[in-house]
């Protein structure tokens, strides 16, 4: 069994970006590509890159696109066993518009096939979870799924939000999971609190603390990312970096939350971990940048 599993989404991404700032409800002439993607995907093939052990459960329609993202994984030594077919659906589908300065400006996602990934789904692989050393877990999974997985394993649990959207679905089990790796807004929404200053931001970090989380990462932007814990608490800043796609630079940030976990770093080595891995990602057009190695983030680090 692997020492990381993760259970999310698998989509290709389709992504538009215009040659010029765009301009609302017109056609844009830009550059379109297309490549395999989601949270859950992203954060295992960065986890494979960087040498880990890492396992991946989730659903793919009977359709080349998802065949192909599949083998991709399986070729970087991913268990890709738990990857179902799903015969008469279309692979998840993720639509991005950048600016012109390379920033998500909005995205479209079609994530339906997720809601097969459902507690019986999950309770037949319970053996694998149990297994690992740390399972991860995206909000792209319906609530009543994200709350059995809290119920049912005692193995410490990892998540990432997605979005503010997606991320409400686990307040009321928040204080089930050992990690967590909001962003700005989504621990505002989580918490309750606005995150407006310093002081606002370490309330809420404390406020995630006492309700039973053990490491709480939020990313920043280009403030870094804040770490917490019940003896650590800091920002970790962030590394200049040649901006050409933010696209996926959260998911390698959580890749390195993983990863830190089972190398048994502090909170601020995986924080400037993953800031690092955050920076490499943004240098490529693709979610997951194919030079990610853990040679690569420790030469960042340093």
């Amino acid at each position: 069994m692997a020492a990381i599993t993760v259970v999310g989404g698998i989509n290709i991404d389709i992504e538009g970006r215009p040659d010029a700032p765009l301009i609302a409800a017109d056609s844009n002439p830009g550059k379109v590509s297309i490549s395999a993607g989601g949270v859950g995907r992203n954060i295992v093939e960065n986890i494979a890159r960087l040498g880990g052990d890492v396992a991946m459960i989730s659903l793919t329609g009977d359709d080349v696109m998802g065949q192909d993202a599949r083998a991709q994984l399986a070729g970087l030594g991913v268990d890709v066993s738990h990857i179902q077919n799903v015969a008469g659906e279309s692979t998840g589908m993720y639509l991005s518009i950048l600016n012109h300065r390379n920033d998500m400006e909005l995205a479209v996602c079609n994530m339906d096939i997720l809601e097969r990934i459902t507690p019986d789904f999950l309770e037949k692989r319970m053996d694998v979870f149990r297994e690992s050393r740390i399972v991860g877990l995206d909000c792209n999974l319906q609530a009543e799924s994200l709350a059995y997985m809290t119920e049912r394993l005692q193995v410490p649990l990892f998540l990432d939000p997605v979005s503010a959207s997606k991320g409400i679905r686990v307040r009321p089990v928040i204080h089930r999971f050992h990690t967590i790796k909001p962003n700005r807004i989504e621990a505002q929404m989580l918490s309750g609190i606005p995150i407006e200053d310093q002081k606002s931001l370490e309330k809420a970090g404390k406020w995630f603390i006492d309700q039973g989380v053990k490491r709480v990462f939020i990313s920043l932007g280009e403030k870094g990312a804040y770490y917490r814990t019940a003896d650590e608490e800091g920002i970790a800043g962030t590394k200049a970096s040649g901006l050409v796609s933010a696209t996926g630079a959260g998911d390698a940030f959580s890749a390195a939350i993983l990863m830190g976990h089972v190398m048994g770093l502090s909170a601020e080595e995986t924080a400037r971990m993953g800031i690092a891995c955050a920076s490499l990602a943004m240098e490529t057009r693709t979610a997951v940048n194919p030079a990610m190695s853990m040679e690569a983030v420790r030469a960042r680090m340093k």
